[in-house]
Formats: structure tokens, C-alpha cells, sequence
């Protein structure tokens, strides 16, 4: 009896490993060090899926990561934290199959690489792709779901008359238009702001400077999934 114990302990102990060792690790690397992950199937919002953390004592920038899109194909991948709120929190663009780079916060370099060790030779394992969210559609949505209206995609019309911008979210406002520029505010939800000019950057990211009472920045209009901002107010 005690040895058909030990049989039936072996065998649970094999499929743990083997489930284990089917579930695609990836490393997400900023100077301060490594997190493992892996990009699963379930949601956390309209088209953005949840990350599972590894380790328990991630480095503290990507502590909060737990939700991903991917966008372009497989060509992006946006990162999202969704512990106060949904926020987009960093950006990856694909350098080769299993290699993204980008940043996260204010401009922190990052890396999202395939395999749990990777500045360490291992064996070549052919990398699988992040999944796509399955569902989403060919229109850019807006944050809470459905597809924006074409007179809200890209800058405002100023030649119509239309320089301004109504944010449908919490937006951050920042000192230079892209992720690597400093926070030095917020527009709320619904929060209608003057627009002093847009950038647009890959053909599908819209950055505007915005007009406050006491200062003046940029913030995220839209980028390749999603519109954070009317066009005009009302």
C-alpha cells in the first residue's frame, strides 16, 4: 500500500511539472530587474487580456502590470495596470520573434523577451506569439468598448472650426508627447480642454497639447486600439 503511495505522488507530481512546463514563460526586463509572465486568454476589459505574474517580488515598476492588447498584428504589445482604475502603463514594439522593447512609466526602458533566463544561453526553443484577444474587431474602440465614431479618429478638424478635446477617460498630461515624457497632470473623465496642435506618430498614435489654466502638456489621444478623446466638447 505505502508503495502504491509513492506511485500515485509520482504521477501527480509529473503532470504539475508537465503543466508547468507547457505554459509559455515570457521576462519582462527593466534595470531594476526581472518579472516572468505569461500572457493569457481571459479578460480584464473590452479587448485587453490579463497577465499572470510569477514571481512574487517583482521589481516594484512592474509590480502592478496585469493586462496586455496586442496591437499591429503581433507587432505591439500595450501593457496596462488596472489597480486604480484602467491605465495604460507602458509599450513594446516587436524587434524579432520573442524580443520586444519599449518602456514603461516615464520613459523606463523595457524589455519583454521569450523564455524565463533571458541573458543566459539555453536551449533554442522556437518562441510562441502573445495571443491576439479574440473577439476584437477592426475599429478603433473607444475605453469603454464600442467603436469610435469616425469624426472622433485622429486630431480635430481645426479647419472646421474644431480645436478641442473631451477626454472619456482619466488621462494623464504629459511634458513631451510620448510615454517617455514626465506626468505634470491629469484630465478627468468628460474634462473638455483647449488643443493647441497634435502629433501623430506611426500613423495611429495621436498625441495633442493641451491648454489648463495654469500650464499647458500632452496628453495620449489615441493610439492603435483605442480613442481616449473626443473630438470637440458637448
Amino acid at each position: 500500500m505505502k508503495s502504491l503511495s509513492y506511485v500515485v505522488a509520482g504521477v501527480a507530481l509529473l503532470l504539475s511539472v508537465e503543466a508547468g512546463a507547457a505554459e509559455d514563460i515570457w521576462s519582462m526586463t527593466t534595470p531594476e530587474g526581472t518579472c516572468r509572465i505569461s500572457f493569457q486568454d481571459d479578460p480584464v476589459a473590452d479587448g485587453i487580456q490579463s497577465i499572470l505574474q510569477h514571481d512574487y517580488a517583482c521589481p516594484e515598476m512592474l509590480r502592478n502590470v496585469s493586462g496586455y492588447s496586442m496591437n499591429n498584428g503581433d507587432g505591439t504589445i500595450i501593457l496596462y495596470t488596472t489597480f486604480t482604475g484602467l491605465e495604460m502603463v507602458g509599450r513594446a514594439d516587436k524587434e524579432k520573434d520573442g524580443l520586444y522593447v519599449g518602456m514603461i512609466g516615464d520613459g523606463t526602458e523595457l524589455t519583454i523577451s521569450f523564455g524565463e533566463t533571458p541573458d543566459l544561453p539555453t536551449k533554442p526553443q522556437k518562441p510562441q506569439k502573445p495571443k491576439k484577444p479574440s473577439g476584437s474587431s477592426a475599429c478603433l474602440r473607444y475605453p469603454d468598448g464600442g467603436c469610435a465614431q469616425p469624426n472622433d479618429v485622429g486630431s480635430p478638424d481645426v479647419a472646421r472650426g474644431i480645436n478641442s478635446i473631451q477626454a472619456l477617460t482619466r488621462l494623464n498630461i504629459r511634458g513631451l508627447p510620448g510615454m517617455d515624457g514626465a506626468v505634470i497632470g491629469r484630465l478627468e473623465k468628460d474634462q473638455c480642454v483647449t488643443v493647441l496642435g497634435c502629433v501623430e506618430k506611426g500613423g495611429n498614435v495621436v498625441w495633442c497639447e493641451v491648454d489648463l489654466p495654469t500650464f499647458h502638456g500632452w496628453t495620449l489621444k489615441q493610439d492603435a486600439g483605442k480613442v481616449y478623446s473626443r473630438n470637440g466638447c458637448g
